[in-house]
This record gives C-alpha cells, structure tokens and sequence, in this order.
C-alpha cells in the first residue's frame, strides 16, 4: 500500500480522536463500516476516492488534507495539522499570529528533544 494512503488513515485517525468520536460514530458520519474505518487508519486498506471524500466531509476537511504526502519526520507538524484544519478561521488567524511571533522572536527549545508527553 502507497505510503499516502497509510498518511490518509493516520490523519483519519488524528482528526477523529481530536473530534472526540469513536470509529462507530465515524462511521455513521461517513456511512462507512467502523470495521473499515479502523483497517483504512491501521493501513491495513487502502480508502476509495468516495471514501476519502465521505470521511473529510464527516471530518469536517479538504479530502485534500487527508492526501498530503507523508513526512515521518515531521510527525508533530501532521499532528498540528489536523489541529488547524479542525479550527474555526479565527482560530487559525491567532494559530498563525502566535507561530509568526514564536519564529520571529527566534525562541529555541533547548534540551532533550524526547517526546515528554
């Protein structure tokens, strides 16, 4: 399976936790099996266009989004992603200000970069 389908089902996955919904009522969003659901976010199936489509809408995404080119390095950007495709157009507008005034001011982590979470 193509590694931007194994992307699609990570941010299926993202998206749907962010939204607090389970795979069933994913499902019954995108009138999709909730068996398939969790196959498609495990990269164990590949999604179909119509699926892809159904689940961005029950997601409340571009179907775009779900097929960007996966980063595996940048996994924290995905994660910020998902973050930002799920916020209100004012929220994204603060989102930016705030990232713009972090990179700006040229702030930088120091430390262990383990994930700490």
């Amino acid at each position: 399976m193509g590694a931007t389908f194994a992307s699609a089902g990570e941010r299926i996955r993202i998206l749907r936790q962010h939204k607090r919904l389970t795979q069933e009522q994913l499902g019954e969003l995108a009138g999709l099996n909730p068996n398939y659901i969790g196959q498609v976010e495990r990269g164990q199936r590949t999604p179909s266009i119509n699926a892809i489509h159904a689940l961005a809408e029950a997601l409340g995404v571009d179907p775009g989004f779900l097929l960007l080119a996966p980063d595996k390095s940048n996994y924290h950007i995905d994660d910020l992603m998902a973050l930002i495709a799920l916020a209100t157009p004012e929220q994204v507008e603060l989102i930016t200000k705030i990232a713009e005034t972090v990179v700006s001011s040229g702030y930088q982590v120091s430390g262990d970069h383990n994930d700490e979470e």
